[in-house]
């Protein structure tokens, strides 16, 4: 990937939105189209090439931009990806591809369907399948699964970030007061906010769900931050009280596209010229949005919006988002846009 990803300044929101924003940019990380992925992958990656790894196995979302990834990791270095998608519903399984689902074709993957209500177990089960057929033909194969040893790496990977970040901060001389990031599985909230306190940063972690509530989410993100840092080495641990999650944007559901995201999204797009996802980062902007409106996060403070990449998925709602009934942005008033919560 490209290290280290720009932070750059957003004047334009931040006269907005009355704060310092500053954008830190993993969607250009490199790797096929970007984001938060692709520093995964540059730790997992090494371990397995390191054991002769030759085919990577994972179960995502049709949309999932860790699959795409994967499959872009996969054709980068002569491996094969195998990523099992739930089967669609519907009229949707006639449609042609779209967004990152066209990526895993492009890029060569092998593209399996699984019964699209599978839990956690039978989720790891059909990988564990996958894994035991590519093995009887003579291949090395690795499932990337989060409750493996990817997800250790993938918390590490944004260990590595925290440090990177204050290292860019310190040489801008900006303090922020926090840093809003999505949380899906958590591993990039759980890495960057260890390493934030290992580093003796204030920063505070604003991680928003994306789907989860935040009491079953908190207990993953301490979980993936306490293996990384016994990877690692070191003795600080995160506790629930070190971040902070935000859950009511989670409601909607995972990749339900919403009046208020779409407005988030043409926020972004219009004053900064930069296009966020509806799955992850729209509800990170409306978190900032809010909090900055509600008085959570004051009127001048410097604060990081990470943006973790996802662009290709917009494509899949080119429909709702072509509707376009508001023109955000033209009178600078973010003030004027509805509640984002739940919405």
């Amino acid at each position: 990937m490209h290290l280290p990803t720009p932070l750059e300044q957003a004047p334009r929101l931040s006269e907005m939105l009355g704060v310092d924003l500053l954008i830190k940019r993993e969607d250009l990380a490199g790797l096929c189209v970007g984001g938060n992925k692709a520093r995964l992958l540059e730790f997992a990656l090494g371990s397995l090439r390191a054991k002769g790894v030759d085919t990577l196995i994972a179960h995502a979302a049709a949309q999932s931009n860790k699959l795409r990834d994967i499959a872009a990791a996969a054709a980068r270095f002569g491996m094969r990806a195998v990523l099992l998608i739930p089967a669609s519903r519907g009229a949707t399984e006639t449609l042609p591809p779209q967004g990152n689902r066209l990526l895993f074709d492009i890029l060569g993957a092998d593209v399996r369907l699984v019964a699209p209500n599978f839990d956690a177990a039978s989720i790891m089960i059909s990988q564990e399948e996958v894994r035991d057929e590519m093995a009887r033909e003579g291949r090395r194969p690795a499932i990337l699964d989060r409750r493996l040893e990817y997800g250790a790496d993938a918390t590490i990977a944004y260990v590595d970030a925290a440090e990177e970040l204050l290292g860019q901060l310190a040489a801008s001389g900006k303090k922020p007061h926090s840093l809003f990031i999505a949380a899906g599985a958590g591993m990039t909230a759980a890495g960057l906010a260890l390493g934030l306190k290992h580093l003796r940063s204030p920063m505070r972690v604003m991680a928003v769900s994306t789907s989860g509530r935040a009491r079953d989410l908190a207990p993953d993100i301490e979980q993936h931050a306490a293996r990384a840092a016994e990877r690692l080495g070191l003795t600080t641990r995160l506790s629930s009280g070190d971040f902070t999650l935000i859950d009511e944007y989670a409601a909607s559901g995972y990749g339900v596209l919403t009046p208020a995201l779409a407005d988030a999204m043409r926020l972004f797009a219009r004053a900064h010229g930069m296009v966020i996802d509806p799955v992850y980062n729209a509800k990170v902007a409306c978190a900032l949005v809010d909090k900055v409106a509600d008085g959570r996060i004051l009127r001048g403070a410097t604060v990081v919006y990470v943006n973790t990449g996802g662009g290709p998925a917009i494509y899949d709602y080119s429909d709702a988002l072509s509707a376009d009934p508001v023109d955000v942005g033209v009178n600078n008033d973010v003030a004027a846009l509805p509640s984002r919560r739940n919405t």
